[in-house]
């Protein structure tokens, strides 16, 4: 299932579907005039994916193992079971949420086409895989959230392992989350507040085109943000031997941290911007290059690549979710850039910048 009018070159999460088998449902509305209300046994930890042409998604987790989906504006909704469970009668482990609007029939291929809002319940254990062209997504309570909009804003809060997200004309939200994080943006700022690790390895990266990015309170051991075209403001503590990486071509970065923060800095910064500093720094001298050796011209320096969503690893005949790819066109020439090499404190952290067309600037809080 894809959208047809998605561009390729900005936002791809496609929600391939083949070789299922129907779920058991025990809920049905009557007539398609009614709210349409479906539900079905779950495993407490199900994948479940849904793709709607244009609309408004809304995904909770809840403490039954049940998958429960509704709707005003469709004919039929329809749960298929993918996962081949040789014991039929055992709870879904992966389900798709099929949703026809009345101009398509049961049994036509019609993934992705309809024209709807819906609300779904699932297990606080579920990964949610979800996307829509046009509308909106909000996603509460679960373990794992994939989530795709070409044209809607996406928030998520309370994810317990990974989120990934990806919105072309849209801002992006996360809120009180654990584990790894990837998230990027053409036109709309991300947000980040309260996030932490699950593991030693779960790092945060976000990207953006033209919007700015904030992290407040983020504290897993390794941070990524590059923008073209925003700020970069990061509040809050750093993680003792945590690794900070930003990168801004027309934005200025702002670090806020408290008084005794302790951090190694490693910043390049354009000629023509500050590097304005609350703490006291003691700067370090570049060791002297060794002696230079022919070698090919360099090529410009160019847009840094924003992150995207990792694939889900998909089982055969399982959905395929592609990566969300945010790929700016524009070339940058190179900028006149010094290095700044300094230690606060001990260094306990580290922080790599580069501001090509803006200024650094660390804050106390």
């Amino acid at each position: 299932m894809k959208f047809s009018a998605v561009p390729a070159a900005l936002l791809g999460l496609i929600i391939s579907l083949a070789g299922f088998a129907t779920a058991n449902d025990d809920k049905k509305a009557l007539t398609p005039s009614e709210k349409i209300e479906r539900s079905t046994p779950a495993d407490p930890m199900v994948t479940v994916t849904l793709c709607v042409m244009s609309g408004k998604i809304t995904v909770r987790g809840w403490d039954k193992n049940e998958v429960r989906a509704r709707s005003l504006d469709v004919e039929q909704i329809e749960f298929r079971r993918i996962d081949k469970a040789k014991d039929s009668s055992k709870p879904a482990i992966r389900i798709d949420v099929m949703v026809l609007d009345k101009k398509y029939k049961l049994g036509k291929k019609a993934d992705c086409q309809a024209l709807a809002d819906v609300d779904m319940d699932v297990p606080q254990g579920a990964t949610v895989q979800v996307q829509t062209r046009d509308g909106d997504i909000r996603i509460v309570g679960v373990s794992a959230a994939y989530a795709g909009s070409q044209n809607g804003d996406i928030v998520i809060e309370r994810a317990a392992k990974l989120v990934e997200a990806g919105s072309v004309g849209g801002s992006i939200s996360l809120k009180d989350s654990t584990g790894r994080i990837n998230l990027s943006s053409a036109g709309g700022g991300v947000e980040v507040a309260n996030v932490r690790p699950s593991n030693a390895e779960d790092t945060v990266e976000v990207g953006t085109v033209s919007g700015d990015i904030r992290l407040d309170r983020v504290t897993n051991p390794k941070v990524l943000a590059k923008t073209v075209n925003g700020n970069v403001t990061m509040t809050g503590a750093l993680t003792r031997a945590g690794f900070y990486g930003f990168t801004s071509m027309g934005g200025d970065v702002v670090l806020a941290m408290p008084h005794d923060a302790s951090f190694k800095l490693n910043a390049k910064i354009s000629e023509s911007h500050d590097l304005m500093s609350d703490f006291p720094l003691k700067y370090v001298r570049e060791p002297a290059s060794p002696a230079p050796t022919p070698k090919a011209k360099p090529a410009p320096e160019s847009v840094p690549k924003i992150p995207a969503p990792k694939v889900l690893p998909a089982k055969k005949n399982g959905p395929i979710v592609d990566t969300v790819t945010v790929k700016p066109s524009v070339i940058v020439t190179p900028y006149s850039l010094h290095r700044v090499i300094a230690i606060c404190g001990s260094g306990d952290a580290t922080i790599t910048v580069a501001s090509f067309g803006g200024t650094l600037r660390l804050k106390k809080m």
